[in-house]
This record gives structure tokens, sequence and C-alpha cells, in this order.
């Protein structure tokens, strides 16, 4: 059986202006994981996770919670 359900894994950077110290706008930009939800032709869900170059053990798990959660939503039937 075929699911209309996608979930596609793509680094993708977050990018937040802010005030710094003086109050003056400051950009800040993260890298990251989105886990983006298709079904069918439409985006019905996007979960984003920052990811760093020393990622901590409860990076790493919410990683693997992520990635579980979206293949099961995969697999589910439509």
């Amino acid at each position: 059986m075929r699911s209309d359900r996608v979930v596609q894994l793509r680094l993708l950077d977050r990018t937040v202006t802010v005030d710094d110290i003086d109050g003056h706008p400051a950009t800040l930009s993260y890298p990251g994981i989105a886990l983006i939800h298709h079904h069918g032709d439409h985006v019905v869900g996007e979960v984003w996770l920052p990811v760093g170059e020393e990622p901590s053990f409860a990076d790493d798990e919410a990683l693997i919670t992520a990635l579980r959660t979206a293949l099961s939503w995969s697999r589910t039937a439509a």
C-alpha cells in the first residue's frame, strides 16, 4: 500500500533578528535540520532541530526522537 505521507530531511539555517545591547538590530543564524512533513502536495508540519559542532547527548536524543516520530508518521496509512 502506498502512503501519501512523506518526510523530507533538509539542512536548514534559521535566522532571527534581535536587538543588541545598544538597541540596534542584530541578525543571528543557527544551523539545523528540518524534518518537513508532506501529505500529498501539502506541507502539513515541520520540526526544526538545531545542530552544532559539538552536539550534546540531549541533542542526539532529540534528533533520534524526531526521526523516529517522522518515520512512524510516514508509515501510518493515510
